[in-house]
């Protein structure tokens, strides 16, 4: 028997984006946050880091935006909403790495 090779040159040619990643249809990265959180500080940082596009929210100081981290029933911050389609409660570094592609599942 012969091992079964990997063909990844579809990915060396076209590389996924994290654009198409974050934009789930015509919905954004949305980070509902409080200024005062340090967990919120780190998951910006890490978003940076990792490159995605994202619009911070900060429920302690807009009033709109405590509505609709309410609606999606918030109950910790941060949390990240992806498009309609993904939530992530907390700060999770390793799922945020997973979920965009930084390590292994």
């Amino acid at each position: 028997m012969h091992p079964i090779e990997t063909i990844d040159w579809l990915y060396r040619s076209n590389p996924p984006s994290l654009a198409l990643i974050t934009q789930m249809g015509d919905s954004e990265a949305v980070l509902y946050g409080s200024h005062d959180s340090r967990e919120s500080n780190a998951m910006v940082e890490l978003l940076n880091e990792l490159g995605v596009t994202f619009d911070f929210r900060a429920i302690d100081r807009d009033p709109r935006a405590m509505r609709e981290w309410e609606q999606l029933d918030g109950d910790q911050v941060p949390m990240l909403r992806i498009g309609n389609n993904q939530i992530v409660r907390g700060f999770d570094r390793i799922k945020l790495q997973q979920l965009f592609g930084w390590v292994g599942c």
